[in-house]
């Protein structure tokens, strides 16, 4: 993914918004960029792991300085470890109340994502509503090797009916020429920045900044999980 586009994510998660990674095929790097991700959370950040079937949701209380966040490492029937059924209902029901997810997939675009969990789990898009976005990846050949990209990013938000859902694409990537286009779409700048409390020459001022950031943590090598959290914390400092 481009840096502005990592900043957008960051900025997401310092505002408390709610991510799904999804993609079909396994091994397409769904857990290893929400892992990374989460470098960008603010220190005081809760981070709660679901542990699959018969978890039992013992959250820590809802608070506004230190909020909670659901990890679910996967949403899906496969395994014991991961959620599906009833506990991903209740995980969309205290997203409703005003707790935080970061979760993954197995989907190839938003609307298989929106699918699986209002058809197959049968969590009402009212509280679907209350995700920010969900992001699908692809894995292209070029060359003889694989690629990942970040194929698609959406913002889901409340729609125009009572209990409807709106999904608005902010980033997508086009195979053709390997390049993103970031907030392109006609009113998508404006959603976004809505949905995350901002104005919108705010939100591009911060991802172009951030951006530059990022960009410069890769090119001076900082990569490691701990290193880059060590980084964005001094980032944090100096704009105190």
């Amino acid at each position: 993914m481009p840096p502005e586009l990592a900043a957008l994510f960051w900025i997401c998660l310092e505002r408390r918004g709610s991510l799904i990674l999804a993609s079909e095929p396994p091994s397409a790097g769904k857990t290893t960029i929400l892992t990374a991700l989460f470098a960008f959370l603010p220190p005081e950040t809760q981070v709660y792991f679901t542990r699959g079937w018969g978890e039992t949701f013992d959250l820590p209380p809802l608070s506004e300085d230190v909020p909670p966040y659901i990890l679910v490492n996967e949403m899906s029937d496969d395994l014991p470890v991961y959620s599906w059924g009833p506990y991903v209902v209740r995980v969309f029901e205290l997203l409703a109340e005003g707790y935080s997810l970061g979760s993954t997939m197995h989907a190839d675009t938003a609307e298989e994502v929106i699918a699986q969990l209002e058809e197959d789990n049968g969590v009402p898009r009212a509280h679907l509503a209350h995700l920010t976005l969900v992001a699908t990846l692809r894995l292209p050949h070029s060359g003889g090797r694989v690629l990942r990209r970040l194929n698609e990013v959406a913002l889901l938000g409340p729609g125009d009916a009572q209990e409807d859902l709106s999904v608005t694409t902010v980033s997508s990537w086009d195979a053709e020429g390997d390049s993103f286009r970031l907030l392109e779409g006609e009113g998508s700048g404006a959603a976004l920045a809505r949905r995350l409390g901002l104005s919108e020459s705010k939100l591009r001022q911060e991802m172009e900044r951030r951006g530059r950031f990022l960009a410069g943590l890769v090119r001076d090598g900082v990569l490691s999980h701990a290193a880059v959290e060590s980084a964005v914390a001094g980032y944090r400092t100096e704009l105190a």
